[in-house]
């Protein structure tokens, strides 16, 4: 059994997060929820995109 300090927790991102990386709104990024481009995790009433889900989007060159 693995102890919690060798246990890696990946990095999560808020909306509010993405906005200033991506330099967009909040409410764009909502809309692209909204619409199925991006696809955030819900954890009660949060909402957070996985770092590594938003690394593979941006080594794409974006999201269609």
């Amino acid at each position: 059994m693995q102890q919690i300090s060798e246990l890696q927790i990946e990095p999560h991102l808020s909306y509010s997060d993405l906005s200033v990386r991506w330099k967009m709104p909040i409410q764009t990024l909502r809309i692209h929820v909204m619409r199925g481009k991006l696809k955030p995790l819900k954890l009660g009433r949060q909402v957070r995109f996985p770092l590594s889900y938003i690394r593979a989007i941006e080594e794409a060159g974006g999201f269609n």
